[in-house]
């Protein structure tokens, strides 16, 4: 199986290929496009943690409906977050796939220029393929795999602070010296401010379960916070 970089350079080639077929062939070299993200053990685990829980239903009422004054045709808005920009463009690229969206219709609607399906294409091509394309070298080349990285870390330290809530009120209610309690309770603090700077998170994360099995206390909510911290340091 090629590595990652090769992945990648593949998947920029189809995004190439997209953007050089014309209409006519638009329906094939879109499908290759996906199929290039499918067959990336990179590419896919990306696009599986960008769109995992992404309302696109919602999003597709909310960037897709919007009619410019003085006009009879929608145009198509896309989200100022770059990662949920991807996800969005992900799904409709999957439903131009899927046959879900016409593309011919949706070009019409969304991107005519001058009343032809090349010049409609043409402004397609622009305003989604290639940002998409670009949005995904940037994360992958140069270094900047970390930043995908990076989104994933987040994501998993934004994910414990249910847990960090949960293992809090089982503090309060332990059977523990209150100058115990009180460290432990410390160190929560520090744990649920710290779930937007994931580095910092497994730190104070290494503390509170060295912490816990000093004190002798901590199983299940513990385990959590063991299971969180790998995932963590996996993005570091």
């Amino acid at each position: 199986m090629a590595g990652a970089r090769e992945q990648v350079e593949l998947f920029l080639k189809r995004c190439d290929d997209v953007i050089r077929s014309g209409f006519i062939i638009a329906d094939t070299r879109i499908s290759d496009l996906l199929k290039s993200i499918v067959s990336s053990d990179a590419l896919y685990a990306f696009f599986k943690d960008a769109t995992n829980g992404y309302d696109y239903e919602a999003a597709k009422r909310r960037y897709m409906n919007y009619t410019p004054p003085g006009s009879s045709r929608r145009v198509l808005l896309f989200p100022e977050d770059p990662a949920e920009r991807l996800a969005f463009t992900f799904f409709i690229l999957a439903e131009i796939d899927a046959k879900s969206i016409d593309l011919s219709a949706f070009l019409q609607e969304y991107f005519y220029a001058d009343g032809s399906l090349h010049g409609s294409f043409y402004a397609f091509c622009n305003q989604v393929i290639k940002p998409f394309r670009n949005a995904v070298k940037t994360m992958f080349r140069g270094g900047a795999a970390a930043e995908a990285e990076k989104l994933g870390a987040v994501r998993a330290a934004s994910a414990l602070a249910p847990v960090i809530g949960a293992e809090r009120k089982r503090v309060y209610t332990a059977r523990i010296p209150d100058a115990v309690k009180v460290d432990a309770l410390l160190l929560l603090n520090a744990a649920e401010s710290s779930v937007s700077d994931p580095e910092t998170l497994a730190g104070v994360l290494v503390g509170y379960l060295a912490f816990a099995r000093g004190a002798g206390f901590g199983v299940d909510t513990v385990s959590k916070f063991s299971q969180a911290l790998d995932q963590i340091k996996e993005t570091l």
